[in-house]
């Protein structure tokens, strides 16, 4: 179980091309996105389960910071890598809520 003010972070080594890391915290959990770090092109959507949003991408490696992406378990950011290759990518932020 996480608790509010807990870092709530990720990280993929070596995501396939076209592969995804969804940054979505366990049920009854609320967290706030502040980075998305990245090996390469990506692009990000926001995404409720059945359907997605593109809401931001970059097209080389980088770090999109000073993000403010509220998200749940139903609502959530999906990173995907579009890069051609493997790359990694990863997500920081922080637990708003606990998780149950």
């Amino acid at each position: 179980m996480a608790n509010a003010g807990e870092v709530f972070i990720a990280y993929s080594n070596n995501l396939a091309d076209a592969g995804t890391l969804d940054a979505q915290p366990a049920a009854g959990g609320e967290a706030v996105i502040h980075n998305i770090y990245h090996g390469g092109a990506v692009e990000i959507y926001f995404n409720d389960g059945t359907n997605t949003v593109l809401i931001d991408s970059a097209a080389a490696a980088g770090v999109m910071s000073w993000l403010c992406y509220h998200v749940t378990n139903a609502k959530y950011i999906t990173i995907k890598n579009v890069n051609g290759d493997a790359q990694d990518f990863g997500y920081d932020g922080m637990y708003t809520k606990a998780t149950t």
